[in-house]
Parts: structure tokens; sequence; C-alpha cells
């Protein structure tokens, strides 16, 4: 059975390079109470919602592989550091799914202050290479909504957009305001097309395959009338007449 197993810091980040001024590193177990300090500090929303594990210390001894421990467990941690002051300026998270031969980001944040150096471009690189280095098939990255640049990271990596997953996790969306979120899902499949087995265009019901066709084109056993792009029409109240500013954390 293919293990997935995490390989070494410099085998896992290959040829890619940190941004000037930076390194990255596998996370020690004597940096975590540091690193649940600063995400606090840097990410405030981070306090609810799934990503909120992160803030705990009894997350990093049951999930995470910390340097010079077991290599068994789901989760790689790295972090980044600014190189003349050593002080921790990243964190990066990827869980592994041994079974589904999966591997997806599960969260990064960046010191404000540091915000623009490129880590946000170096970690959609870094899922991708990791996921080849140990043998996923397919990695996937969810993006906040909140900031255009996080989506934009994604495709230009060429990530896919496959799909707007409503409610999907819990967020700060104002001082004292909790409400659940939608949150954008990419995907990149690293086999060949030869490994991947497209669904029986006889099984989908119209709605699946008019967004089958959007997402990835016509069906081969779709009729050509069936296989044009569907027409997507915007609801009026969802019109701008301007664009809308992006949103941004801190």
């Amino acid at each position: 059975m293919h293990t997935m197993q995490w390989r070494s810091l410099d085998e896992m980040f290959g040829q890619l390079k940190s941004p000037e001024g930076c390194s990255v590193e596998q996370l020690s177990r004597e940096d975590v109470l540091r690193v649940t300090m600063l995400l606090s500090t840097w990410y405030p929303d981070i306090r609810v919602g799934t990503e909120s594990r992160h803030l705990e210390p009894a997350f990093y001894d049951k999930d995470v592989y910390l340097q010079g421990e077991s290599p068994d467990r789901p989760v790689y941690a790295f972090i980044c550091r600014d190189l003349a002051t050593r002080d921790i300026i990243g964190l990066m998270t990827l869980e592994r799914n041994v079974r589904g031969l999966q591997l997806s980001a599960t969260m990064g944040a960046v010191e404000p202050s540091q915000r623009g150096l490129g880590l946000g471009q170096l970690g959609i690189s870094l899922l991708e290479q990791v996921g080849r280095s140990i043998g996923a098939e397919v990695v996937l990255y969810y993006s906040t909504l909140k900031l255009a640049r996080a989506q934009r990271n994604a495709e230009h990596r060429g990530f896919k957009l496959v799909g707007l997953v409503p409610a999907f996790d819990v967020d700060a969306i104002a001082p004292g305001t909790v409400k659940r979120v939608y949150e954008a899902l990419y995907a990149k499949v690293l086999v060949g097309p030869e490994r991947v087995h497209l669904p029986d265009w006889n099984a989908l019901i119209p709605t699946t395959r008019a967004l089958y066709t959007h997402l990835f084109g016509p069906h081969p056993s779709a009729p050509a009338a069936e296989g044009a792009p569907p027409s997507l029409s915007v609801p009026a109240s969802a019109q701008l007449s301007s664009p809308a500013p992006e949103v941004r954390h801190g």
C-alpha cells in the first residue's frame, strides 16, 4: 500500500527558492508555544473555525510531525524565518490523506509587516512540490474569499477552481460577529489522464451536467448540443456599478 510518507525537508522543498532574506524549516517542539502566540497576534480571526486548532498545543502533540518526532502524524508544519533576526514570520501546514493519496493546505499565515515578500506564492508552490515528492495524486487548496490575492495565487500556479463551498467554515466577519462563510476550492491533479475516470455522462442529472461542462468543458460522451458550455447569468442583485474593493486582513 502506498503510504505517502513525509520525506526530508530538502527532498520535499526540491528546487523551490525561499523569498530573499527568508529561510524555511520544519517546525520544532521548542517553537510550538511561540508559534501559537504569534498566530493569535497575526491572525485574530483564527480563534474561531477549523483553523483554531493551530492555537492548541495538543494539536501539535497529536497530529503534527515535528522535527525529530514521529513522521506518522498526518500534518507537516513549515515555518519561515527572517534570516537576519531569526524571527518566525510565517507558518504553513499541510495534511495528507494516505488512503485517498491527497494532500491539502490546512492553513497559511504571515506576519502582517512581511506580507508582499512572496510567501503566499511560495506556499501554493510548496503544496504542489510536496505533493509530488511524497506521491500524492491530487492536491487541494481551500481559499478564503476575503482576499483576492489568495485566489490569484492559486490560479497563477495552475490550480483550477472547482467549486464554491457555502457555509464551509465559521469566521469572524466583523468585531464580535461570527458567521458561516463561503470558501473557494481549488484542485490540481498530479497524475496523467489515463489514471482518472470520467463520470458517466448518463448518470449525471442536468445540473451536474451543466456544472461539469462549465468547469471542465464538453464531456466526450455528451451530444454536441449538450456539450456547449452553459451560459451563466448574474442576478441583478449581485451586479455592481464599480468593482468592489479587495478585503484584506490586518
